[in-house]
């Protein structure tokens, strides 16, 4: 997962169908306009699903590492692609 990229709230608002785009790629960081405090976070409905995933449920539970899926373990081997501003310039972030 990238890293999220940050938008104020009006923004986020006003240019809802491109943040929503943005977000099937990578996180949105919504910051209040005037305080700079994060309010949330846009994430794809896959990476919500896999964050449901990992977390254990909507009924979170805590897990051994020898308790994980097989599937969950093989993802948490695989190599993190680098980071790139890219997205970010083509957005405007």
């Amino acid at each position: 997962m990238d890293r999220p990229t940050k938008v104020s709230s009006t923004e986020f608002a006003g240019k809802f169908g491109q943040w929503s785009f943005k977000a099937q790629s990578t996180p949105v960081e919504v910051v209040n306009n005037k305080t700079g405090v994060t309010l949330g976070y846009f994430i794809s409905e896959r990476d919500f699903h896999t964050l449901v995933r990992v977390m254990g449920g909507y009924n979170r539970k805590s897990l051994h590492a020898s308790e994980l899926p097989n599937d969950l373990v093989m993802e948490l081997e695989e190599p993190v692609a680098p980071y790139t501003h890219e997205l970010d310039e083509k957005v405007g972030g």
